[in-house]
């Protein structure tokens, strides 16, 4: 099964003493149920076993960026704002389900078209939203990349 690639992410971080599972604090089942009915629906199987092992905190792992419940609440709204502000108010598909925004000039978001679908980014500047990741495992895997570059320890 393709969302096995969240848990084994994680499984190795613990593993290889990168990250102390006490560091990984997931939602409860209420949180997710949450979560669900905020972006109107089932939430992929990728994003929601990442949001059962770490949505609400893994460490350093997303420090500065909102992608914790229940900051993720919040996320559509801004959004929507940011692109208003920016004169882009029809950018995003209405289906869109943003999940992760950088310092308010960044925002991340899926369709809900798979189990581990791909990911896609829009940064202020631009006029148009970007494809960097194929699947959210995929930016998963690039940003715990991207942060182990910078910290040996996620703690």
């Amino acid at each position: 099964m393709m969302t096995s690639n969240v848990k084994n992410l994680f499984s190795a971080l613990v593993q290889q003493g990168t990250i102390s599972e006490s560091s990984l604090i997931g939602c409860t089942d209420e949180e997710l149920v949450s979560i669900e009915l905020h972006f109107g629906g089932k939430l992929p199987s990728a994003y929601r076993e990442f949001l059962g092992i770490a949505g609400r905190a893994a460490g350093k792992l997303f420090q500065g960026t909102d992608i914790f419940y229940p900051r993720i609440l919040e996320l559509q709204c801004e959004a929507k704002e940011l692109l208003t502000e920016l004169n882009l108010p029809d950018l995003l598909p209405v289906d869109a389900k943003i999940f992760c925004m950088h310092q308010g000039y960044e925002l991340n978001y899926f369709l809900p078209v798979s189990d581990d679908p791909p990911v896609y980014q829009f940064f202020e500047g631009q006029d148009s939203v970007t494809l960097p990741w194929q699947s959210f495992s995929e930016f998963l895997r690039t940003s715990i990349e991207n942060h182990l570059a910078q910290w040996a320890n996620l703690n």
